[in-house]
């Protein structure tokens, strides 16, 4: 078994956070033995680990420019160094700053994580990029990027060697997630109609998600579509402003608001449709997750939902920030429901082949037997 130190800033609500919690769970079938290091604690996900029986602790950081950033490296130092982990694979900014750190001081092999297109200018701060440049991607021994679009930023954005940079979608359980016997059962449990056609939505509040684009596109839709409704799941800052704008809209008896729920596999098969308009997207779980239920999906025509969502087949892409566009092909979806369930169907034969666990857990495998080997 490799020792593998996965590091993260934080383990609450969130798709990374859900993506190192599902991959450290089946880190064993890939030969791993699993430890989890994090700079807070508590969280959903937190408590899914530990309950896992999976290693896990908390190096609290203040800032990653405060001299106690120094007390941080040294507690993960003696960690790494007492169980001989031989990788550190970092997830986000900070914990890939650190990560790198404290892999090049112990020898560990370095592996850190892009997981969406903002990462590549230091996420708008000019000391995060710098240490970014100076650090991980200079000492980083493999960079682990989950679509094309990511691993194209890399190379063409921060200029990693290509053969530096490795592609891994994210792997989804296509047991939990996947199609339902009895959808209307569990509309009831959600206090959802059971008839109507449900368009869902599962995303954070940030203006980058795009969430007010799909409720102002479900506004043009409901005149078409009486019998429709929009379900939101997630939270986040902007709750009050999407409420609002629900309000404003007149669409009170047609949207739901489902807050977090941490049993997602539970939700998605009570949609008929998912819809995601970010503005920018790496590879979305989301939209992954929903595809491996067998929904079709309408998602914006940016980062990794174009690999994923092929137009016309899986779904429809469309312009980010065009609710009119974006109307039209949930009218399509809601209009013609053989066509919706055959492109359900195709979504989920998709994620079978690319996304399961069998496919990513042998991609996983070469990419830690090739950074050890290098």
């Amino acid at each position: 078994m490799i020792p593998v130190l996965y590091l993260i800033e934080h383990l609450r609500q969130g798709g990374s956070e859900r993506y190192v919690s599902e991959l450290v769970r089946t880190a064993r079938d890939m030969g791993v033995d699993p430890h989890v290091g994090c700079f807070s604690e508590g969280g959903i996900f937190y408590d899914e680990i530990r309950i896992a029986g999976i290693p896990l602790h908390a190096y609290p950081l203040d800032s990653l420019y405060h001299p106690s950033a120094l007390r941080t490296v040294r507690a993960l130092l003696a960690y790494v160094r007492r169980h001989r982990i031989r990788i550190v694979h970092s997830f986000q900014p900070n914990a890939n700053i650190l990560g790198t750190l404290v892999g090049r001081l112990s020898g560990a092999k370095v592996v850190i994580s892009r997981r969406n297109l903002g990462d590549f200018g230091g996420l708008g701060s000019p000391r995060l990029s710098w240490l970014q440049k100076r650090i991980t991607n200079r000492f980083s021994h493999r960079v682990l990027a989950n679509s094309r679009a990511v691993r194209e930023a890399a190379i063409k954005g921060e200029g990693f060697p290509p053969e530096k940079v490795i592609l891994v979608y994210n792997g989804l359980d296509t047991e939990r997630f996947r199609p339902a016997s009895d959808p209307a059962s569990l509309r009831r449990t959600l206090g959802l109609p059971e008839k109507g056609f449900v368009f869902g939505i599962a995303s954070g509040f940030r203006p980058v998600k795009g969430v007010d684009v799909v409720v102002r596109a479900f506004a043009r839709t409901r005149t078409f579509c009486p019998d429709s409704f929009l379900v939101i799941a997630g939270d986040g800052a902007g709750r009050g402003n999407l409420e609002n704008l629900v309000r404003e809209l007149h669409l009170s008896d047609r949207v739901v608001f489902l807050g977090i729920r941490p049993d997602m596999e539970k939700v998605y098969p009570a949609f008929d449709a998912f819809v995601l308009a970010s503005h920018s997207e790496g590879f979305s779980n989301a939209i992954l997750e929903a595809m491996g239920t067998g929904l079709p999906v309408v998602a914006s025509r940016v980062g990794g939902n174009i690999e994923m969502v092929e137009d016309g087949v899986r779904g429809y892409l469309v312009p980010p920030g065009d609710p009119e566009t974006l109307s039209d092909r949930l009218q399509r979806l809601y209009a013609d429901p053989v066509l919706s369930r055959a492109m359900g169907k195709e979504a989920r034969s998709w994620v079978e082949r690319t996304n399961a666990r069998d496919v990513i857990v042998r991609r996983f495998v070469e990419l830690y037997r090739g950074v050890l080997d290098a």
